[in-house]
């Protein structure tokens, strides 16, 4: 053909596709033609026919060998399927057609209980082990795409189930694209076992579809712990909206909060990109402002830290308080906000271990106290036998007003003392006031080993 009429046919089509020239001359030249039309024509005919014209087109060539409509189909029906006047011309004509799979497919664009049934049926009965039923994969996002919700539990069965990979993909795209319709508990639980699947692309998908559903950051943080593959557990954290930290510290007189702890909250808040609050346990509670609480609404959630390094009152009383202080205002902004209240800091293992380690090595054989404001109860009691086995090395009761009278009735004085508190307090500021001999040396607060400050730093940028 020459250039002259390539443009001809191309401007012809281009008006057919735009409703400016009749489509009858299109629908005969195929009647006489005795044989299927290109795709292109089919495809800017899909949208210009009225019933009787599909109709009339179903009854020629076209109608006896589908394979170059269902080419065009496949183009034009995902955008145009929804359009009333389309679906009122083509889904009756296609309902008459013989329940072939190809004409399964193109029926399959249009969204009806009797395509859902029709479709559900063929499913059923397929045989994904049969090499000659590999294209009938292509019914499974159009079964999803129905949006029946009895259909759910059927591709997420064949999602799960050992078959071929192409099949395990397809069903997913349908419960992908039927994702708002489906029974949310059984699919939420689908999806957090899909995303542990040997195949990643396939778990990868499911960590997707996961942040998707409406409580999709409770799920996702509910994956933490599990084992997921590399590039997956990447993919869970950057769908993963990190909480805003509500940081629970015991602050100083008047609720100054010690300038190295309010620099680890802008530093974790940078890492983060969440908002970080410091709450001090002698000042007024902070509130959020916008950003704050937009981020939780997104999050889904507000994480309680307390930095509490023993479980004295303010662990046992004062926390379990300040989150139901929390839990009220979420509840007085009618916000669907979880607050969730982490383990104080001192409870976590991996920071009584990062204790033994740091005064083992500043010991050096040497004997170390490690001191701690006066505790009562069999629990406290416990908790400091428990820190002192962990550790190696004793700790001692002292008051902040006065922790040399403690020293003092020690029959040996210790090399080292180390106060138990992260950031300059009263205890840590009467010891070094204290005139010591050189042979006694007060350890600074833990927030001034880089250690300690880079693990706080490390382990609060992991949280959910």
């Amino acid at each position: 053909m020459e250039l002259s009429d390539s443009t001809d046919r191309w401007q012809q089509l281009q008006l057919l596709r735009r409703g400016r020239t009749p489509v009858q001359p299109w629908l005969q030249q195929f009647e006489q033609s005795g044989s299927p039309s290109s795709i292109e024509v089919l495809a800017a005919l899909i949208g210009q026919l009225d019933r009787a014209g599909v109709e009339q087109l179903l009854n020629g060539p076209v109608g006896r060998d589908a394979t170059t409509l269902l080419e065009a189909a496949r183009r034009e029906l995902p955008l145009l399927a929804g359009a009333a006047e389309v679906k009122q011309a083509w889904l009756e004509p296609l309902l008459a057609q013989p329940p072939s799979l190809l004409w399964l497919e193109i029926l399959g664009y249009f969204r009806d209980a009797r395509v859902a049934a029709r479709l559900r049926l063929a499913v059923e009965g397929l045989d994904p082990a049969d090499p000659g039923q590999a294209d009938a994969v292509r019914l499974l996002p159009l079964l999803g795409q129905q949006r029946q919700s009895e259909d759910a539990a059927l591709l997420l069965r064949l999602a799960q189930a050992p078959l071929p990979q192409a099949w395990r993909h397809a069903a997913l795209e349908g419960l992908a694209v039927g994702l708002s319709a489906w029974p949310q508990e059984p699919l939420a639980e689908g999806l957090q076992q899909l995303s542990t699947d040997l195949d990643p692309g396939l778990a990868a998908q499911a960590v997707d579809l996961l942040g998707r559903l409406p409580d999709g950051q409770q799920r996702l943080r509910q994956l933490q712990g599990r084992a997921l593959e590399p590039s997956v557990a990447e993919r869970w954290r950057r769908r993963l909206q990190c909480t805003p930290l509500v940081l629970v510290v015991h602050g100083r007189q008047g609720g100054v909060i010690p300038e190295v702890l309010q620099q680890l909250a802008a530093e974790l808040e940078r890492r983060r990109s969440a908002p970080v609050l410091l709450q001090a346990l002698t000042a007024t509670p902070p509130e959020g402002d916008g950003r704050f609480w937009l981020a939780a609404r997104r999050a889904g959630a507000i994480s309680l830290v307390p930095l509490l390094l023993l479980p004295g009152d303010h662990a046992r009383s004062d926390v379990p308080a300040i989150a139901g202080q929390w839990r009220q205002q979420t509840a007085a902004a009618q916000l669907p906000v979880l607050v969730r209240r982490m383990p104080f800091l001192g409870a976590w293992p991996t920071w009584q271990r990062l204790l033994a380690s740091l005064w083992a090595e500043r010991a050096a054989e040497r004997p170390l106290f490690w001191l701690h404001h006066p505790l009562q109860g069999a629990l406290s009691a416990r908790y400091l036998q428990h820190l002192a086995a962990v550790v190696g090395y004793p700790g001692m009761a002292a008051a902040y007003s006065d922790p040399h009278a403690a020293l003092a009735a020690q029959p040996q004085p210790p090399a080292l003392l180390a106060p138990l508190t992260l950031a300059p307090n009263r205890l840590s500021e009467s010891l070094n006031m204290g005139a010591q001999t050189a042979s006694v040396e007060v350890l600074p607060p833990l927030l001034d080993w880089p250690p300690v400050r880079d693990f706080l730093l490390t382990e609060l940028e992991a949280l959910p």
